[in-house]
């Protein structure tokens, strides 16, 4: 069983200074929407294993809501690679700020685990 979390890092409200914002949950933020995901494949070999547990990776999303850059930031090595793999191919709907589309720097979390019998 894959559990899917999505955490956000923080929402700068002055001008973003690298020509993209962090982006934290907030009061009246909300988190970027999701159009597709590509759920990410627990590797066989490590479910033989019995290598589980969390893949935290950070993401930067462009204006148009696709990931430019993954980097994973805790997990099993075997376990973040397909996460980032997975990540690569998710598209979000372009954040705003402003009314301005703007890249914004995510972090989101995948627990792997067990499948309960």
């Amino acid at each position: 069983m894959t559990v899917l979390c999505v955490s956000v890092a923080s929402l700068a409200l002055a001008e973003p200074e690298p020509n993209y914002v962090s982006h934290r949950q907030k009061e009246g933020n909300s988190a970027p929407k999701l159009h597709s995901i590509v759920e990410p494949v627990y590797p066989e070999e490590a479910r033989k294993n019995g290598i589980h547990g969390t893949v935290v990776v950070e993401v930067l999303i462009d204006k148009q809501g696709v990931p430019q850059a993954v980097h994973a930031l805790r997990g099993d090595p075997a376990l973040a690679s397909t996460v980032s793999q997975a990540v690569q191919q998710w598209r979000w709907q372009p954040y705003r700020l402003n009314r301005q589309a703007v890249a914004v720097e995510m972090t989101i979390a995948v627990n792997f685990a067990p499948a309960m019998v």
